[in-house]
């Protein structure tokens, strides 16, 4: 392997383990400083909302600008100034305010930090799992960190992730060694804009199923660690789980080359939805914290396939020139759009109902995306 895949092993790890080392505690932090279900549900809701403009509006300066890895650059640099600076605050609006201002910058980092593995050529399922090995790692060391110090560590945490990732990506576009996902005029005349995107009836398709599903995936992050103080963990316990199910993520991402030759990218999504869906089934009847690390494995399967083989599916119904757009268009609608739903009605249930009626919202919610993809017939194969 090259020094091009080397880096971008790095910065796949250090951008997931700043998410990592922030969102699974995040919620505990809240909590510990006064803030309730409803207030931790309207502060991750919130900076979701945001993300649903900041990923098409990065998305949409990346494709236009001259030297589109320069905005990755600057939004990992803008998120870690910003997330330091919260240690500082505990009165409910202002953090509401400054945690908003840091998902503006953050949200993007993803589906840009994809669309440069895509247009670089690089094995996408080879570098994604160590995003989820990061992530993993983040978490499990943000939860041993908080057991020994307080829960504010997770701030500064997060923020050295990203300037490590930051520091990779100047180091690799000072090499000359990526192809900048940015085009000519005259390509981005012919190819437009979102609206090139929205009259892409398999992808508005996809994206319309994926809501369904993704949402889920980042609001578990959040709820995940009430289901598991509420059977009886520990905080330093979510640490350790978090670590083996996010670290189960990765093997199944580098399989995903394999396993399409098996069942096809199509149908892998459809069987990955019904785990998922009855994954959450069974959270919601609150099993003890040692099944839920005993079944690690689930989050493995579920998110190591899904998490690869959407972005898979989504470049797959584009133009090469659109992939960018895609991405961003793809965070937007299907993961942040879906999140605030998750993230808001998830903390509504858990100050009436508790966590384990969150997970059974969770599993309706992913039989509906079932449903839909089923119905728009997307597990069918096609060239």
């Amino acid at each position: 392997m090259d020094r091009k895949y080397y880096s971008f092993v790095g910065i796949y790890t250090f951008t997931y383990a700043a998410i990592g080392m922030l969102l699974p505690l995040l919620g505990q932090y809240l909590a510990h400083i006064g803030f309730s279900g409803v207030q931790i549900g309207i502060v991750t809701a919130t900076a979701t909302l945001v993300g649903i403009g900041a990923a098409p509006f990065w998305g949409y300066r990346s494709h236009h600008s001259k030297d589109s890895t320069r905005v990755v650059i600057f939004i990992c640099v803008a998120a870690a100034v910003v997330i330091v600076g919260l240690i500082f605050v505990r009165q409910y609006f202002v953090f509401l305010l400054g945690y908003a201002v840091f998902a503006f910058f953050q949200v993007p980092v993803m589906p840009l930090t994809d669309a440069m593995t895509l247009q670089n050529r690089i094995p996408f399922g080879a570098v994604r799992k160590w995003g989820a090995i990061g992530f993993a790692v983040g978490v499990f060391f943000a939860g041993q960190a908080a057991e020994v110090t307080s829960l504010a560590v997770i701030f500064p945490l997060c923020a050295f992730g990203y300037t490590v990732a930051w520091i990779l990506m100047v180091r690799l576009r000072n090499g000359g060694q990526l192809i900048d996902a940015a085009q000519p005029h005259e390509t981005i005349k012919r190819c437009g804009n979102y609206l090139v995107l929205l009259k892409n009836k398999k992808l508005m398709a996809l994206l319309f199923a994926a809501f369904f599903i993704c949402g889920t995936n980042v609001a578990n992050n959040t709820y995940f660690g009430f289901l598991y103080k509420d059977a009886g963990g520990s905080i330093a316990g979510i640490g350790v789980a978090f670590l083996l199910m996010c670290s189960g993520e990765a093997p199944f991402m580098a399989w995903t080359e394999r396993l399409e030759k098996i069942l096809s990218m199509e149908r892998m999504i459809l069987i990955s939805m019904i785990i998922s869906a009855l994954r959450y089934l069974w959270y919601s009847t609150g099993p003890a914290p040692g099944l839920l690390i005993g079944t690690f494995f689930l989050q493995g399967m579920v998110n190591g396939i899904v998490l690869v083989e959407f972005v898979h599916y989504v470049a797959k119904l584009v133009e090469p020139a659109m992939i960018g757009m895609a991405m961003t268009l793809y965070q937007a609608v299907s993961s942040s759009s879906s999140s605030i739903l998750c993230q808001f009605i998830g903390g509504a249930i858990l100050d009436f109902y508790g966590s384990t009626q969150v997970y059974l919202f969770f599993s309706i919610y992913n039989m509906i995306g079932i449903l839909l993809y089923a119905g728009f017939r997307l597990y069918k194969c096609s060239d």
